[in-house]
């Protein structure tokens, strides 16, 4: 053997004894002659998930009952929970504020001993805003084209509402609206109040290893995002469901459908009082809360039993 090829097989010798020394001894050749599997990598500290709801549309869609946010809820086991209601409202104990499906959860997480906060901000004027026009003028086909997905009604089984291909679609929807008319100031001002609502949350509970964000369905990208800036690893619903050991019933229980009524009739009461954008807001509220005690919160009701005057 020339001296060449002995180094070589030197150094091959010398690779193999330092990767054999270097293997964890549960990694060690069994007597198969096979290696047992590695083990998963450990769990970040640190878990954040956020679960897109549909608003009155879980009222619509069979495929996505309030059962479902009960059971991410059950398997996740959060310190934290955050739900999209403003805060004076949820100060003043007015969940009517917000959209139904909110009060469950709102319901589960007390249930259960666990820290809820409110992450929502919005104006009843702003309802309905026109956005601002695209700039070129020639690009504004484009524009709507792009960002379709928002003008859309939430009308999405859990599996699309939660899943990657949707959040991506939003988010891409939200980019183009910033290329094409240099943002949505109405919508901007919400998203930064979300993730500025968000993080403060988190922070007043001392960054807790669970949290379990309820948002709606477009605005769930932008909270995501926010978790994941203050160090949450965001862990997806779809997988937290199905991992789920508790199976939820669908229906709310009778103390529920009671708050739901107080609801209906504040919101009512709302209504009658208040003018322009306010008024159109409030008598949206009137309407599904109204549809929503009759049905005790079970599917399934037409769209338009939503919309028409009852």
């Amino acid at each position: 053997m020339t001296p060449v090829r002995k180094s070589l097989a030197a150094l091959a010798i010398l690779a193999t004894l330092a990767t054999a020394a270097c293997e964890p001894l549960s990694r060690q050749p069994t007597k198969t002659g096979k290696c047992p599997p590695c083990p998963p990598p450990p769990e970040p500290e640190h878990q954040a998930a956020v679960v897109g709801t549909i608003g009155k549309m879980h009222m619509v869609e069979s495929r996505y009952p309030l059962s479902k946010l009960g059971e991410v809820l059950a398997s996740f086991k959060p310190d934290l929970v955050l739900i999209a209601v403003r805060v004076d409202p949820f100060r003043a104990h007015q969940l009517e504020d917000a959209s139904f499906e909110m009060t469950y959860v709102h319901h589960l997480a007390r249930q259960r001993g666990i820290s809820v906060e409110p992450v929502d901000w919005f104006r009843e004027e702003d309802f309905g805003a026109a956005p601002p026009p695209a700039e070129p003028w020639d690009v504004s086909e484009i524009a709507k084209r792009e960002a379709d997905v928002l003008a859309q009604p939430r009308l999405f089984t859990f599996d699309q509402a939660n899943g990657a291909e949707l959040e991506q679609r939003v988010l891409l929807a939200l980019a183009a609206e910033a290329r094409h008319r240099g943002g949505n100031p109405v919508a901007a001002r919400r998203q930064g109040w979300l993730q500025q609502l968000t993080a403060s949350a988190v922070a007043r509970h001392e960054r807790p290893k669970r949290v379990l964000a309820y948002v709606d369905v477009f605005d769930r990208p932008v909270v995501d995002m926010a978790l994941h800036a203050v160090g949450y690893a965001t862990k997806p619903p779809l997988d937290i469901q199905a991992a789920a050991k508790e199976a939820m019933i669908d229906g709310v229980p009778p103390d529920v459908i009671a708050e739901l009524k107080s609801q209906l009739e504040r919101a009512r009461a709302r209504a009658e009082k208040a003018k322009g954008p306010e008024k159109a807001f409030w008598a949206d509220r009137e309407r599904v809360l109204d549809v929503v005690v009759e049905k005790r919160a079970s599917c399934c009701v037409t769209q338009t039993a939503l919309t028409a005057p009852r």
